[in-house]
C-alpha cells in the first residue's frame, strides 16, 4: 500500500507519545503529575456551559452551521475586538474555527502554494513546521534566541527566502518561552510584512495569559492596512480546549481563501458549541483577571522552587509555561527521564520545540499551585 511521501518527514505528534509514556507508567501504579501539556485543570464557567446546553433547543440546531460560523459568534468576537483592543472588524474580516489548530492548518493551502516558503519560529509550537510540510510546502525555521527575549531577528533571514515566502507564522504571548511582544516589535514585523508581501500570522492563543498587571495587546491593533491574520481560541483563558473553537480574524481577502478551504475540508462547529462561544466572550473581564491572578500565583510558586533546586528558567510574563534549563551533566531527554521515573513529574522535552529547543524542557502550570509545589520541592537540588 503506498502512502503518502510527506508523511516520512512528520513524526507522530509528540503529546500523543507523551500520552503513551504517561498510560505505561500509570499502569505500574505510581503517582503521576502531568506538568507537559496545556490543558487548563480550572472549572468552566456555568454561564458557558448553560448556554450550550440552551443552544440544543435552538431552531435547527442539528443542521450544519454557516461555514464562516454563526452570526452571534462572529458579532461576540466583533464586540470582543472592539472592548478589548479598539480594534473595529467587519463580518467578513472573520470565520470561526474548529480550535485554531484547525485555522493554522488551513490557511497555508489559502496562502500557499506546494513547495512555497513559509517562515516559522523555532522553538515553536510544532503544527506551524509540521503542517507546512503536510501541505507540501517548506518551512524555514528563523531562531528565536534569549538573548533577544525570544524575538525573531528579522535581518537575519536571507533574501532569497524573503523572496519566495508568501506566510510568516509569529505566537505571542510565546509557546513554549512565554514571551511577550510589545507594539514596537508588532510594528516592525508588520513593516517587514507589508515590504516584502507576505502574509503574517499571530496565534495569540495565550493573549489573555499574561501577567494580572499587565495589558493585553493585539496584532490587528499595530495592523492598520489590515493585511495580517490573526488566530484566537477559547481553549486557554476559557478551559474550553475540548470544545474546539477558535476564530480568525484579518484581512478579508486571506479569511475568504480559508473558507474556500474549510468549506471543502469540513462543515463547521456544533451550533450549540458556538452558542457556549458567545457566553464565553461575552463574561465579564472580572473573570480573566481572576485566571491571570490563578497563573500568576502558580507562577510565582514555580519560580521561587525552581531557585531553591538550582534549575534555570526564562523570567517570561506570559501564558501558563515555564522554558526551563536542563541541569548540567543530563541530556533534555535523560532529565525528563529522571524526573518522570524517580518523581512520578511530566514535562515536555524542549526539542519537541524544534532543535533549538534542546537543552530545555518545559513545564506546564496546568495544576494547583499546592501540587506544582508539592512536586518541584521534591526534586532534588541540582549541583549537590
Amino acid at each position: 500500500m503506498k502512502i503518502n511521501n510527506r508523511l516520512f518527514n512528520v513524526d507522530e505528534y509528540h503529546f500523543k507519545k507523551i500520552d503513551d509514556i504517561k498510560n505505561e507508567v500509570f499502569l505500574t501504579g505510581k503517582k503521576i503529575i502531568d506538568l507537559s501539556i496545556g490543558d487548563p485543570d480550572l472549572e468552566v464557567h456555568s454561564k458557558i456551559n448553560e448556554a450550550l446546553v440552551a443552544g440544543l433547543k435552538v431552531e435547527k440546531y442539528n443542521n450544519y452551521p454557516p461555514y464562516d460560523g454563526i452570526i452571534d459568534l462572529k458579532k461576540a468576537v466583533i464586540k470582543y475586538y472592539s472592548e478589548v483592543y479598539s480594534v473595529n472588524l467587519n463580518l467578513d474580516e472573520i470565520i470561526i474555527l474548529i480550535g485554531s489548530k484547525e485555522g493554522i492548518s488551513n490557511i497555508i493551502p489559502a496562502v500557499c502554494d506546494i513547495g512555497d516558503c513559509i517562515i516559522v519560529p523555532e522553538p515553536a509550537y510544532p503544527v506551524y513546521s509540521i503542517c507546512s510540510k503536510l501541505w507540501g510546502c517548506v518551512p524555514y525555521t528563523i531562531p528565536l534566541k534569549q538573548s533577544n527575549g525570544y524575538m525573531p531577528s528579522l535581518e537575519e533571514i536571507p533574501r532569497e527566502i524573503v523572496n519566495k515566502c508568501k506566510l510568516f507564522f509569529i505566537n505571542y504571548p510565546n509557546n513554549p518561552t512565554g514571551a511577550t511582544a510589545n507594539g514596537e516589535f508588532y510594528k516592525r514585523i508588520i513593516k517587514f510584512s507589508y515590504d516584502n508581501n507576505i502574509v503574517l500570522c499571530n496565534d495569540s492563543a495565550y493573549n489573555e495569559i499574561i501577567k494580572v498587571d499587565k495589558k493585553t495587546n493585539s496584532l490587528m491593533q499595530y495592523d492598520v492596512k489590515r493585511q495580517c491574520v490573526e488566530f484566537g481560541t477559547l481553549s486557554k483563558t476559557y478551559n474550553m480546549t475540548g470544545y474546539r473553537i477558535g476564530y480568525a480574524v484579518g484581512n478579508a481577502k486571506v479569511i475568504n481563501a480559508l473558507l474556500k478551504i474549510k468549506s471543502n475540508c469540513d462543515s463547521g462547529q456544533f451550533i450549540p458549541m458556538q452558542k457556549a462561544a458567545v457566553a464565553a466572550l461575552n463574561l465579564e473581564r472580572d473573570y480573566v483577571l481572576d485566571i491571570r491572578r490563578i497563573y500568576d500565583e502558580r507562577r510565582q510558586v514555580a519560580k521561587r522552587v525552581l531557585l531553591e533546586k538550582n534549575i534555570n528558567f526564562f523570567d517570561s510574563e506570559g501564558t501558563f509555561y515555564l522554558w526551563c534549563r536542563t541541569p548540567k551533566n543530563y541530556t533534555t531527554n535523560e532529565f525528563c527521564e529522571e524526573l518522570l521515573i524517580n518523581y512520578g513529574i511530566v514535562v515536555t522535552p524542549g526539542n519537541v520545540f524544534g532543535k533549538l529547543g534542546y537543552d530545555y524542557f518545559r513545564i506546564a502550570l496546568t495544576k494547583d499551585k499546592l501540587i506544582i509545589e508539592e512536586a518541584l520541592k521534591s526534586l532534588k537540588k541540582c549541583g549537590d
